[in-house]
């Protein structure tokens, strides 16, 4: 059986898009204009939290922090129509004239039977359907097995494939009491194989919980990681100042 796929469920589909801003056409709005564009951004992230709270969907919104971009909007949603149609209204909006998006990763969340033999319960349900954190900290980023030579991950017994799994799952229990991670996969949807959103209240969380998982196997040899995207929560208290 070497190379057999291990079994996955799949639930909403997600997006994750990451835009800058272009400070110099946003700064030639006048008053009025800015605070309809703010308006307008408000009344979409009302209509995401409606579709979050009637647990339909659900959502993040957070400030990136350095040259990567300056905003990530993660939308979750049943289906590829559904997530088309938000991405639509958002790139109707106003302030949408100013963003370039630099970054987007199209995915479905999973639960992989490697770390749960039964898939079939409140746990596992929480990951495919999950109500997104307003955490105020969050960190994406995207990694792929390895593939090459004697380093190829699809090419080792599902057995082996499952202990290594099984280790790394084990390392990263303890972090559950001070942060929040989901797994999306992106295989035959986008470049990368999964996407791994992470959010907690403490930002150096992120760096221990992933310095730790390097020295398991399955990351230390077959792991292969994109850039790290981190930024703080755009919530109520902050959003006029990120948008002055």
């Amino acid at each position: 059986c070497m190379g057999k796929a291990i079994p996955t469920v799949e639930g909403w589909h997600s997006q994750h898009m990451v835009f800058s801003m272009d400070f110099s056409a946003w700064n030639c709005f006048d008053v009025e204009e800015k605070a309809e564009a703010r308006g307008e951004l408000k009344a979409f992230l009302a209509e995401l939290e409606s579709m979050h709270q009637a647990k339909e969907g659900s959502y993040a919104f957070y400030d990136v922090n350095g040259y990567k971009g300056d905003l990530l909007l993660w939308i979750l949603a049943p289906s590829l129509e559904d997530l088309a149609k938000w991405e639509r209204k958002f790139r109707r909006l106003t302030i949408a004239s100013v963003l370039v998006q630099t970054y987007s990763y199209t995915s479905v969340t999973e639960v992989s039977a490697y770390v749960k033999a039964k898939l079939d319960t409140p746990e596992v349900d929480a990951k495919l359907y999950p109500t997104v954190p307003k955490d105020k900290y969050i960190c994406f980023y995207n990694m792929t097995k390895k593939r090459e030579g004697n380093d190829n991950w699809y090419m080792l017994p599902p057995e082996e494939r499952g202990r290594m799994m099984r280790e790394h799952g084990i390392t990263g229990r303890p972090y559950l009491e001070v942060l929040s991670e989901y797994t999306t996969g992106g295989v035959g949807l986008d470049d990368w194989e999964w996407g791994v959103t992470i959010f907690s209240n403490d930002d150096i969380q992120f760096k221990k919980i992933v310095y730790d998982m390097r020295f398991e196997e399955a990351s230390a040899r077959y792991g292969i990681f994109s850039d790290f995207y981190v930024g703080t929560l755009i919530d109520e208290a902050c959003f006029d100042e990120v948008f002055a």
